[in-house]
């Protein structure tokens, strides 16, 4: 009853702490990592129930391992959909082949690791650990990263602003791709929901890259919100001059103070996106609100992988430093199953 008790307070403290962070700043990795807590806590208490007999430390370690386990099948479902659905412009046969294989032997780790764990041999627990942290650390990140990024994109916040920053994306051929055209259009939405309100803003497609052959991605943006989405042309300010997002809301913002409005402004972007773009708005101390337009089920699983590795990049320190946790993890499953056999 004790250990049942101490995964129900677990529980009724990971939740609070979860809203709490999530209310005051979504824009945190902190929140996937507090969600996945709470979720791993409530899990546990449910296994505790069922599993009067059970020591209380071995539900807990086993519903982790668990989660784990799914974070890994879920990362490596994602890269091999995201491998078959790539189209042939945009990676070789040699790379959606070897990033196949990647997402191939994260879908069989889990198998492979209590393998060669259950074997008891020297070689083979060296392998076996060595496998099942890489895995398990890998597939927590992406969990931590899920829970991070899906809320954000599920339940944005309705603010009010005088200015809406588009980020742009490339073109084909010159013309308006239906990623960027969605993002467009999503702003066209927000602004309709602010007329409404009785707030008129300036949008400000942004994005550069143009040559003498093909306009700045924010040049046919603009002519696209003028021409189709019905904006008024003195409400849209094109940026010209960024080449990657970080430019882009940087740049963007000092079109949008210079011409008197004061932030936060809202950000229109790809729902996939939406997430580090927030990220980044904050690290630049912006406390703007980022909403995005719909993505294609087909460009999914690839748009989803590209932002867990960069988001996670941001973040290097903490997923190294958080290796001894998952190794400790594998250790103490390694030995529960060495007591077993």
């Amino acid at each position: 009853m004790l250990g049942v008790l101490g995964m129900l307070i677990a529980a009724a403290l990971w939740w609070p702490a979860y809203l709490l962070l999530f209310r005051d700043d979504r824009r945190r990795l902190r929140t996937g990592f507090t969600l996945l807590m709470a979720v791993h806590a409530s899990i546990s208490l449910i296994a505790g129930l069922l599993l009067r007999g059970r020591p209380p430390g071995e539900v807990i370690l086993f519903v982790a391992v668990a989660l784990a386990v799914v974070g890994a099948l879920a990362l490596g479902l994602t890269v091999v959909v995201g491998a078959v659905a790539v189209s042939r412009w945009e990676s070789g046969l040699l790379g959606r082949l070897s990033t196949g294989c990647g997402g191939l032997a994260l879908l069989i780790a889990p198998w492979a690791v209590g393998a060669l764990l259950g074997t008891g041999t020297p070689l083979s627990l060296g392998i076996g650990v060595t496998g099942g942290v890489i895995a398990a650390h890998m597939g927590l990140a992406y969990l931590v990263f899920l829970g991070a990024t899906v809320p954000y994109q599920l339940f944005p916040s309705r603010r009010e602003s005088t200015g809406i920053i588009i980020l742009g994306s490339v073109l084909f051929d010159g013309r308006v791709p239906p990623l960027l055209r969605r993002r467009l259009d999503r702003a066209a939405v927000e602004r309709d929901r602010l007329l409404a309100l009785g707030i008129d803003p300036v949008l400000v497609p942004s994005g550069g890259k143009g040559d003498e052959r093909t306009p700045a991605e924010s040049a046919a943006m603009a002519a696209y919100l003028i021409e189709v989405a019905g904006v008024p042309a003195d409400r849209v300010h094109a940026e010209t001059a960024s080449r990657t997002t970080e430019e882009n809301l940087v740049l963007s913002h000092a079109i949008l103070d210079g011409a008197g409005h004061e932030g936060p402004y809202i950000v229109s972007t790809s729902r996939y996106h939406a997430f580090r773009a927030a990220l980044l708005a904050r690290s630049l101390g912006f406390d703007d609100e980022v909403i995005g337009g719909r993505t294609s089920l087909s460009y999914l699983p690839t748009a989803t992988l590209r932002e867990f590795v960069i988001t996670m990049s941001y973040r290097i320190r903490w997923l190294v430093a958080s290796i001894p946790a998952t190794l400790l993890l594998v250790l103490l499953l390694t030995r529960v199953a060495t007591l077993s056999s």
